[in-house]
């Protein structure tokens, strides 16, 4: 049971919250097709396509924006994609759902970042990437700090999604962590290792154990060693927060100010694909911060959000009735 949560009150919260998102957008494509038989050319499975057997949907900060907007925020979208027709699909895609796109900017040097996952009897066989993960060059980096800087002072948050595909320079990061600071604004971020430690003074900061593990040079196998590299993150960041997750075994929180440290378990019995779950993690705590939610409680919320995600096929937008429904499980 979750008893000290007020769900629906803490999400009517989030509505009309306006959410800057930042970082690598990506085009998830699915080929989903039937499987009979197996190649006599090679070891793997002949998956037949059949009508409507193709889709495209946002992913990677893209799908931390539509998760924004699913959940009753006005999210802005920040990124790269390539001059090509991928890019003007995912734009068209995001732009159509309502999300504000003026501040994604074109790369001819870069294609649009594309996962194309082959699909068959409802399992992922074979996962097919393009992308091309140098970081920017000044010109567009320029460009996408000043759509940034024209944006930053609409919101009141602003979610950082790595992928770490290259948009995230070291320069684009200090900006944004700048400007978040001199506004006052909330910060929330998921780091991948590349620019890990530069996210210093961050409201909240949301590695996976595996990112933590790496940028600490630890195995973290159980949840005392997640709370300690939780600790240890948060001194050397001077983080308001880090949250930790740690898979099936649900995450870990750590705060200051003298703060017990909170191991919440995780909350979903039926796990279908955990495909942009981490997403779904970020906006609900960008959003939480947004409005003052206490990060206890925004976690708990989170927490929510990814068990309900894990219980759909393929990358999904949380909503609030889907969080609401997990909730009621426990009541």
């Amino acid at each position: 049971m979750i008893p000290e949560l007020n769900t629906k009150s803490l999400l009517q919260k989030f509505k009309g919250r306006r959410v800057l998102v930042v970082g690598d957008l990506v085009l998830d494509h699915y080929l989903d097709g039937k499987v009979s038989r197996i190649s006599p050319e090679a070891p793997v499975p002949v998956v037949t396509l059949g009508d409507n057997c193709e889709k495209s949907i946002p992913g990677g900060a893209a799908n931390v924006a539509l998760n924004v907007l699913s959940l009753g925020g006005e999210p802005v979208l920040a990124g790269v994609t390539g001059r090509d027709s991928d890019g003007e699909i995912i734009r068209e895609l995001i732009s159509e759902a309502g999300v504000n796109i003026d501040a994604v900017v074109s790369d001819t040097g870069r294609p649009t970042t594309v996962k194309t996952r082959v699909m068959g009897r409802n399992q992922q066989l074979l996962r097919i990437d393009r992308e091309k993960t140098h970081l920017l060059s000044p010109a567009v980096e320029n460009e996408l700090k000043s759509g940034i800087d024209r944006i930053m002072d609409t919101v009141s948050a602003v979610v950082i999604e790595d992928y770490d595909k290259g948009v995230l320079t070291p320069a684009l990061v200090e900006h944004i962590v700048r400007g978040s600071i001199e506004r006052k604004l909330y910060l929330a971020v998921d780091p991948k290792v590349r620019n890990f430690w530069s996210y210093s003074r961050c409201s909240l900061f949301k590695p996976n154990r595996h990112e933590a593990g790496f940028a600490l040079g630890m195995n973290i196998d159980n949840t005392d060693k997640a709370i300690d590299a939780a600790e240890k993150i948060r001194s050397r960041l001077s983080a308001e927060a880090v949250l930790i997750t740690l898979g099936s075994n649900g995450s870990v929180l750590v705060q200051g100010n003298g703060r017990k440290p909170r191991h919440l378990k995780a909350v979903t019995r039926s796990v279908f694909d955990v495909s942009g779950a981490g997403d779904s993690v970020i906006a609900v705590m960008g959003l939480a911060g947004s409005c003052g939610i206490e990060a206890a409680d925004a976690a708990a919320l989170a927490n929510l959000a990814a068990a309900a995600v894990c219980r759909e096929p393929g990358v999904y937008a949380v909503s609030a009735e889907d969080i609401m429904r997990e909730a009621g499980r426990f009541e």
